[in-house]
């Protein structure tokens, strides 16, 4: 209740006092990055080798569960992908390679193109996934080896609940859910909106354009979660990867070059080598502070955010699994294929610079880069209409899961949240949307990066202790 009625006050503030709150925001954002920026980046770092770590000791045989895994692999990993990434891989596909190939995050000795990527691969890689999988393994374990409850608080070890009485668990939680959907769809609905000028409708793009796309996604979305996870999400899971699948075998087609499997394997070695003193910001791997915030902080926050959520939700379809098949599997399968989706569109978009068909500036948009991308490749209309297509299924996968697991957390762990309770939390998404692009305005990015900030710091204080129990308590 307390989580729903900060939810319903939020709205209230957000509508009534818009110049207020957007000031707020602003202002308690900034001043959490100067003093918490670095625990983000050390808690990251040690989340990925926490993780490993586990993977490789004797601990990693230890199931989660009883039985055998209740997906196969195909469907675990395409859920993972869709709810864990999603849209952002849209969003992002060329524009950020292409930001960090002409303006390199600091000095190296390493190609421009192979740096440019080393940069991209380390924001969407290990750290990200193991924000995710260390709270999804925490709540799996606790659910599945001690019988209690999925998606509630009773999935905190009761010493913590006791210590942090003051904290409350569940809406920390839930809070944390609503706001990192909340800046996905935000950011992706103005994608969608992009999308539908691309291929020829001629709707206005304005705030009420926005705000009406975010509402048949809503929509959608709550329909999708009606279904349940076997029918609704799964099977758009499925659809998204096939989707993303074809338009990376596509561009491959038309683009493949020795010479680009040669700068994929270079930026992962890269990546690989210089993966500590990266996450750390140390000597000569140290980025400027603009670069730092813009970037890595902002990325580390907004999937902080999305940890509770994907987390949850990973757990969810995770039962029967060991936790050293549960690590490769979340950590580094879908890695690696953020890897080769970034390393396929990035090269391309590098070699379009060289072209007389190249506009400075047509792949620095978020928004539209990926559309402007496909105008250089054959079947440009399809390309982009098939884009669109996927743009708004991930959304909707977010969205649809995100209402399950809030459905799941309201109802005490029931894994069958009845249709009022998914109704409400779906109305409750597409409303706070909607008060985030009206606070947002063209300054959309930046307020969605100071929300997350915001959001995520008191959750990753709890998550912080949870990590240490729990690898305390798994030791013994």
């Amino acid at each position: 209740m307390i989580s729903l009625g900060c939810c319903l006050l939020f709205l209230i503030a957000a509508f009534s006092y818009t110049d207020q709150v957007d000031r707020a925001i602003n202002l308690s954002a900034s001043y959490t990055l100067s003093y918490f920026g670095g625990f983000y980046l050390y808690f990251g770092c040690f989340l990925v080798l926490g993780l490993l770590g586990l993977a490789i000791s004797p601990l990693g045989s230890v199931k989660l569960g009883k039985g055998k895994p209740q997906h196969g692999n195909f469907s675990w990993v395409a859920m993972l992908f869709s709810t864990g990434m999603g849209a952002g891989l849209l969003l992002r596909a060329v524009q950020e390679p292409m930001h960090h190939f002409q303006h390199a995050p600091r000095e190296s000795p390493l190609a421009a193109d192979v740096l440019a990527l080393e940069y991209t691969f380390f924001h969407w890689g290990f750290t990200p996934w193991a924000f995710y999988g260390m709270f999804g393994l925490i709540m799996a374990f606790m659910s599945y080896t001690h019988n209690r409850p999925m998606l509630s608080s009773s999935s905190i070890p009761q010493i913590l609940r006791k210590r942090f009485l003051i904290v409350p668990v569940d809406s920390l939680t839930v809070l944390c859910t609503v706001f990192g959907v909340v800046g996905a769809v935000g950011l992706g609905s103005k994608q969608v909106l992009t999308g539908i000028r691309e291929v020829g409708v001629d709707l206005p793009q304005s705030l009420s354009s926005n705000l009406l796309v975010v509402w048949v996604l809503g929509g959608m979305a709550t329909y999708s979660a009606f279904s349940g996870l076997k029918k609704g999400i799964r099977n758009l899971s499925r659809l998204n990867i096939g989707l993303a699948l074809f338009l990376l075998t596509f561009t491959l087609v038309f683009t493949l070059d020795l010479e680009n499997l040669e700068v994929l394997g270079l930026s992962i070695g890269a990546y690989l080598m210089d993966f500590l003193p990266m996450s750390l910001n140390l000597g000569n791997y140290r980025v400027n502070q603009l670069f730092l915030t813009d970037w890595t902080l902002f990325y580390w926050a907004f999937w902080m955010a999305w940890a509770p959520f994907t987390g949850l939700f990973i757990a969810r379809i995770s039962s029967g699994r060991s936790i050293r098949s549960y690590v490769l599997g979340v950590l580094l399968v879908p890695s690696l294929g953020s890897f080769i989706w970034f390393a396929v569109f990035g090269t391309a978009a590098f070699h379009f610079t060289s072209t007389e068909e190249f506009v400075v500036g047509q792949f620095d948009s978020i928004y539209s880069g990926i559309f402007s991308f496909f105008s250089h490749l054959p079947f440009a209309f399809i390309t982009r209409l098939i884009v669109l297509l996927l743009v708004a299924t991930f959304l909707i996968t977010s969205m649809d899961s995100a209402i399950y697991v809030l459905g799941v957390f309201s109802k005490a762990g029931s894994l069958n949240p009845g249709k009022t309770s998914t109704l409400v939390w779906g109305i409750l998404l597409v409303g706070i949307t909607s008060s985030v692009l009206l606070l947002g305005k063209e300054g959309l990015l930046e307020t969605i990066t100071y929300l997350m900030v915001l959001v995520a710091l008191p959750f990753s204080i709890l998550y912080a202790v949870m990590t240490v129990y729990f690898l305390t308590m798994l030791n013994r």
